[in-house]
Parts: C-alpha cells; sequence; structure tokens
C-alpha cells in the first residue's frame, strides 16, 4: 500500500511540476510572409486547460522598441491557409506586415489564441448575459452546442490573467491598455467584446468582425436581448476604449444583419463616438476568412493608428 501511495504522489508532483514548467517558445512550422511567426503552449489555471498560442512579431523587431499587442480568437486560422480546416486564412501577416512596413500602422505584436473544436462555442459564450436567460429557454440548446459549459468569464479572464503576463514578460510590450487589443469574428467577436467588458483595465479596444449576435439561439431576440441587457450595463464609458463592429450581408452575416444595426445604434447612445467607435456595413461579404482578410486592415487602422510625429 506504501508503495501504490508514493507511486501516486509522484505521479501528482510530476504532474504539478509540467503544468507549473514556463511555457516554451519555439518556431512556428507555419508559412508567414512577413516577420517571424513562433509557438507555445501555456497551461490556463482559468480554463483548467492548455492552450496553444502563435505570437507573430513584424519585420525589424524588435528595433520599434516597445510594442502594442493584439490578441486574436481562433488563432489557428490566423496566418497559413495550407494549415486551416477549410483552406482559408486572415493572411494576417499579409496584412498587417505592409501596413506597417508603410506606416499606416504601428508596429504590433499578434497573438493568437487557438481554439478546440469539441468546446469552441461554449469556451467563447459570454456566461454573464445566458446566465441572465430563463434555463427552460435554452437547456436543450447548451447541452447540444456547449457540452463543456459556457465559460467565456473563464475564457477572457485566462486571456487577461496568464496570457497577457506571459506575453509581457517574454515579449518588448507596451502593456498599458490603450495598447492592448483583442480583435475575433463570429463567436470570437462575441468574446472581444466581452473581454474588454469584463476587463477594461486589461484590453483598451476590442475588434468583433461578423459578431455572431444571435448567440445560441439564431433567428430569435432570446439571446440578442440578454446581449444588449449586459452591453446597457458593462460596455465601458470613459471615453478611452475604441470598439469596432462590422457586418457583412451574405452566408450567417445575413442573419446578424438587424443586430448588427442595433448594437451600433446602443454604442452610439452610450457616448461612443466617431474616434472611439467604428462600424462599416461590407455588402457581398460572407462568413468566411477570405472575407475578414480582405478587411481585416480596417480594424486594424482603426486599434492601431501611426504615433503622431
Amino acid at each position: 500500500m506504501k508503495s501504490i501511495l508514493t507511486l501516486a504522489a509522484t505521479v501528482l508532483l510530476s504532474a504539478i511540476s509540467v503544468l507549473a514548467a514556463p511555457p516554451v517558445i519555439t518556431p512556428s512550422g507555419k508559412s508567414v510572409t512577413s516577420g517571424r511567426l513562433e509557438t507555445a503552449r501555456i497551461y490556463s489555471p482559468e480554463m483548467a486547460d492548455s492552450i496553444d498560442i502563435d505570437i507573430w512579431t513584424p519585420d525589424g523587431y524588435p528595433s520599434a522598441g516597445r510594442y502594442p499587442v493584439v490578441y486574436m480568437h481562433d488563432g489557428q486560422n490566423l496566418f497559413d491557409a495550407a494549415t486551416t480546416w477549410n483552406r482559408q486564412a486572415w493572411e494576417i501577416d499579409s496584412v498587417a506586415g505592409p501596413l506597417m512596413a508603410d506606416g499606416l500602422i504601428r508596429p504590433a505584436i499578434i497573438v493568437g489564441i487557438y481554439s478546440k473544436d469539441a468546446t469552441r462555442v461554449g469556451d467563447l459564450m459570454p456566461d454573464k448575459p445566458v446566465a441572465a436567460i430563463s434555463n427552460d429557454s435554452i437547456s436543450g440548446i447548451l447541452a447540444r452546442f456547449c457540452p463543456g459549459g459556457v465559460k467565456g468569464g473563464k475564457y477572457v479572464e485566462f486571456i487577461a490573467k496568464t496570457l497577457k503576463p506571459f506575453i509581457d514578460a517574454a515579449y518588448p510590450t507596451l502593456p498599458e491598455p490603450e495598447a492592448t487589443f483583442v480583435m475575433g469574428s463570429s463567436m470570437g467577436g462575441l468574446a472581444s467584446i466581452y473581454a474588454m467588458c469584463e476587463h477594461p483595465e486589461t484590453f483598451g479596444g476590442a475588434a468583433c468582425l461578423s459578431t455572431h449576435w444571435s448567440g445560441l439561439t439564431y433567428r430569435n431576440d432570446i439571446f440578442p436581448a440578454a446581449m444588449r441587457g449586459y452591453l446597457t450595463a458593462s460596455l465601458p464609458r470613459d471615453n478611452r476604449h475604441k470598439l469596432y463592429m462590422d457586418c457583412g450581408d451574405r452566408t450567417i452575416d445575413e442573419v446578424y444583419i438587424p443586430y448588427f444595426f442595433e448594437m451600433n445604434a446602443l454604442a452610439d447612445s452610450l457616448g461612443y463616438d466617431n474616434a472611439r467607435l467604428l462600424t462599416p456595413f461590407f455588402p457581398g461579404h460572407r462568413h468566411s476568412e477570405d472575407s475578414w482578410a480582405s478587411r481585416v486592415a480596417v480594424p486594424l487602422r482603426f486599434l492601431l493608428p501611426p504615433e503622431r510625429q
């Protein structure tokens, strides 16, 4: 019995040691057209899981000194279309690199946070709006689409409390909220605005492309109403935070159109002016990485304008 207990303790200590070990940053095997791409796996105590990340640094790094950071969701779909499920990618390196080289945006570090197919919806779904909905209305939907539970609060806490300190320690960043942004599409759009609302002291801006405002309920108003109530109470109103929201009108984006205009009007009513709010509409754009790649320069230029000379 003693030997079994000793073995169990050794295994437990070994597991704890592995979880506590600092992440190892290594070159990524993905192809990029500019800059350098590195990768790491970081343990999230908030999510009780290990999460893969990619870290892109631009050409000339680290000559700019300290860098703003953009945290992006669905990191596996950002850089190299040859490695994605649908052979599409945001091509963020191909877009951001030339913008930085031409002085149209500030040099920045981009961190891609991988999602996991089995739990993605629940991991990115804002939990507080869901909690405000009658359980009878969505219990079956939650069981179907979020088998691991709704963990959006834990996910954005992971970015703010675990991932960001790691990036700030490993790279020469500008750690203040005015230089820390979060961006994503679809469910990642929900996660981005949620991160800024839940951690306004950390994230100074959010870019939400083709945001999945319909949530778990698609063609009825249950989730959008809950999200509207949450944003009314929680959107930062200090005239310092920046908010970008856009939408196309093809494929799934067509469903979002009424909610897109509704949420834009809400942000405007809460004091977001033209300097802090940008809400373009993109006719003909689909709910796809190709469409997001074709317009991601717009939120990048909004979040990362060049410094005044």
